[in-house]
């Protein structure tokens, strides 16, 4: 069957580079598929690319338009003529053992002597068998000798060092900025704790990112904070009343009802604060424990302090699973592939980026897949500052991979990654360890006021 796309295609255009043999192309409204061109990628994968991509499932198989693999692998034998596909091409019609191609046969044994003319014959012809039965191992093919080449070449690289990068090591500039941070300021977090816990969840989530544990735990936080304002709600409420009756409230029976009155108040913010949990079953420590009756008001204080100090400004994207099965490659690679897969935050002092290099070789179903390293090589890359703008340029090296590369819309040997920086950037340091690309980009107001000298 000839797949097709139908009416809830959102115009996204993730399927028409995957598609090997370009028969997706775009429409009005919706991406079409060229049934005269599409094979189901029989002959490329055991699945069909397109519907591995598609983030809402719109690429199904056309129930009208039946065809065989015989007749899907002829057309690809037709389009690409310059492929040897072979017999035991993939295909999404074949599982399991059928996957490889035929099993190859055991050798037969040997049959015995149908009759004997002659009495010695029988035992002159026994012998050859074993010698049949086991002969010299055959060479191993072309393709097993490149498999036992290593993956990558063990190559010792000079410090990549590039304009507008910093005198001093990537972590020698990591230790300064931790050592730069206020153990005043977090001794106070610590202190606190049972008044910060009155926080929103998003300003209690920057204050822990800001002083970290043990000086801030939101659960520990927001505990302390309701056993603090049944403390606190009554006093409050106390002073209220002697505010409106005079100072005599406070050595007489009336001052019973106002300690009652703010311990039912203080009771009744717990109940809603925990509502999920008491009226919904969800466990505490999955709760969203909301603000106190005063949490605003103080956030609102504390928003300069909490305010670009370990923001975290980007995440990397989660596209859309969709279709999803575990032969095709996580989402998030293809992310990589493209330089997207990156994260920035603001320490205050500097914006640390942390960029993903692909990990994984794409999955090909053709002749010389077999000759491709198992694991993704190393990536190459250039840094530069630009108009208030990091450029990171990735570039893929290996020259086997590069050779199929441009052919495959998904999988670009190189990309160019822009990302804009809100305040300006004095130099960086950077680190590249297991195909993860760290960055520290120094700002110029911690540089201005002596801090790095």
């Amino acid at each position: 069957m000839a797949t097709m796309i139908t009416e809830e295609c959102i115009n996204c255009g993730a399927c028409e580079p995957e598609c090997p043999n370009e028969a997706i192309t775009q429409n009005d409204d919706i991406y079409v598929i060229d049934p005269v061109l599409c094979t189901e990628c029989v002959g490329f994968h055991d699945y069909e690319a397109c519907a591995a991509v598609c983030p809402v499932d719109c690429c199904v198989t056309d129930p009208n338009n039946v065809e065989t693999e015989e007749v899907l692998i002829g057309r690809a034998r037709v389009i690409h003529a310059d492929t040897d596909f072979g017999d035991s091409f993939e295909s999404r019609f074949r599982t399991g053992e059928d996957a490889g191609g035929p099993a190859e046969a055991p050798a037969a044994p040997a049959a015995p002597a149908a009759e004997a003319t002659n009495g010695a014959a029988v035992p002159a012809e026994a012998p050859p068998a074993p010698v049949v039965a086991a002969p010299p191992p055959p060479p191993p093919p072309a393709a097993a000798v490149v498999k036992e080449e290593p993956d990558e070449e063990p190559v010792t690289r000079e410090p990549k060092v590039f304009p507008g990068q910093l005198p001093l090591g990537f972590e020698e500039l990591v230790q300064r900025i931790q050592a730069s941070e206020s153990s005043l300021l977090r001794l106070a977090v610590l202190l606190l704790q049972p008044l910060l816990g009155a926080l929103p969840a998003g300003s209690r989530d920057d204050l822990g990112e800001l002083a970290g544990r043990p000086y801030f735990v939101d659960g520990a936080a927001t505990a302390l904070n309701m056993i603090l304002n049944m403390i606190l709600y009554p006093v409050a409420f106390i002073a209220a009343g002697i505010a409106i009756e005079g100072l005599g409230l406070a050595f007489g029976k009336g001052v019973n009802m106002y300690i009652l009155v703010g311990f039912l108040v203080a009771l009744a913010e717990v109940l809603y604060r925990l509502r999920q949990s008491f009226f919904r079953a969800v466990p505490v420590e999955q709760v969203t424990v909301s603000a106190a009756l005063y949490g605003v008001p103080l956030a609102i204080l504390l928003r300069p302090l909490l305010s670009h100090r370990g923001k975290l400004l980007r995440r990397i994207p989660v596209p859309v699973e969709g279709f999803y099965d575990s032969r095709f490659v996580e989402k998030v690679e293809r992310e990589r592939r493209y330089g997207h897969a990156y994260t920035v935050e603001d320490l205050g002092k500097a914006y640390h980026l942390r960029l993903e290099f692909p990990t994984q070789v794409p999955h090909l179903g053709i002749a010389m897949a077999p000759r491709l390293p198992q694991r993704m090589p190393d990536y190459d890359y250039e840094l530069a500052l630009k108009e208030g703008q990091l450029i990171v340029r990735g570039k893929l090296l290996d020259s086997r991979i590069r050779k199929i590369s441009s052919s495959i819309g998904a999988f670009p040997p190189e990309f160019t990654t822009v990302i804009p920086l809100q305040d300006r950037v004095y130099g960086f340091a950077h680190d590249l360890r297991s195909k993860v690309l760290d960055v520290l980009l120094l700002k110029e107001s911690a540089a201005r006021l002596g801090w790095i000298t």
